[in-house]
């Protein structure tokens, strides 16, 4: 299945290089390796995973897709990886991320803006350009993952956010279906979103009985619950890193419509791999 991704190829690209100089440059001045980073990893840990990560998003873009039989299969690899890896030296590390962001930034450019590729999991087909936003989502929020062990401020633009959302999440969410429902929590849930993006794109979700479907652009019937989101909160919300009240109660998630309650329900329908 491909779902179309509504981005500027020329702006996610620059993008990936703007952020990854900016996360080089915070581990290559970090004073706190074994600061606690994200779960059980320090920061030299995170920025392991996170040069592990562009790797695998390069050869994608080289036709290394379907790596997992299953999505749920990617936090025990990346734990894997992660533990034997054995460069501990955050400036080597930032030179790693720095070499793979420059060469999927090369292979995304050079590719034709009409193909697929076959992402991270089997049977998964996606446009090459979500490979720039998929990339970019992994050094955007490990960067702050980074910067915050560090105790440095790390500003998320909301032009790059709105990149992952509209490029990166709404896509793979779309590609990877009802694998991605909490169906405990979607229980008896049939629910049309009407997702707009501020600064970005639209999207339409609906949930069915523990299925889910993604299509791009506004919604052309009536949606139970519209969603209006600040991309950079939506991002932080999605990946965990913020709880949704937060969001909520500062006007940067804001739901309304026929049940507008269902808004309150959206982000403990959806599991994170």
């Amino acid at each position: 299945m491909t779902v179309t991704a509504e981005v500027d190829w020329t702006e996610a690209r620059a993008a990936v290089e703007e952020v990854a100089g900016r996360v080089s440059e915070v581990l290559r001045t970090a004073r706190r390796p074994s600061a606690p980073a994200l779960g059980v990893w320090d920061m030299t840990d995170v920025a392991a995973h996170l040069s592990h990560a562009l790797d695998a998003i390069a050869a994608m873009a080289e036709g290394g897709g379907g790596l997992l039989e299953d999505i749920w299969a990617l936090s025990s690899l990346t734990e894997r990886l992660v533990e034997g890896e054995s460069e501990r030296d955050l400036s080597a590390l930032a030179d790693r991320i720095e070499t793979s962001a420059a060469r999927l930034i090369s292979l995304t450019e050079a590719g034709d803006r009409s193909s697929t590729i076959t992402w991270l999991v089997q049977g998964i087909e996606l446009p090459l350009a979500v490979l720039s936003c998929h990339a970019l989502s992994e050094l955007v929020v490990h960067g702050r993952d980074i910067a915050v062990a560090e105790g440095v401020r790390w500003v998320i633009p909301r032009s790059q956010a709105a990149l992952i959302v509209c490029g990166f999440l709404f896509p793979v969410l779309g590609g990877l279906g009802g694998v991605m429902v909490d169906r405990q929590a979607a229980a008896g849930v049939r629910a049309t979103y009407d997702l707009r993006v501020r600064g970005g794109c639209r999207a339409t979700m609906r949930f069915e009985d523990g299925e889910l479907s993604v299509r791009p652009g506004p919604h052309t019937g009536r949606a139970d619950c519209h969603l209006s989101v600040d991309p950079t909160a939506f991002l932080l919300v999605a990946w965990g890193r913020v709880g949704q009240w937060r969001a909520i109660t500062s006007g940067q998630l804001l739901g309304w419509g026929r049940r507008p309650w269902l808004g309150l329900r959206f982000r403990r329908m959806l599991k994170n791999p």
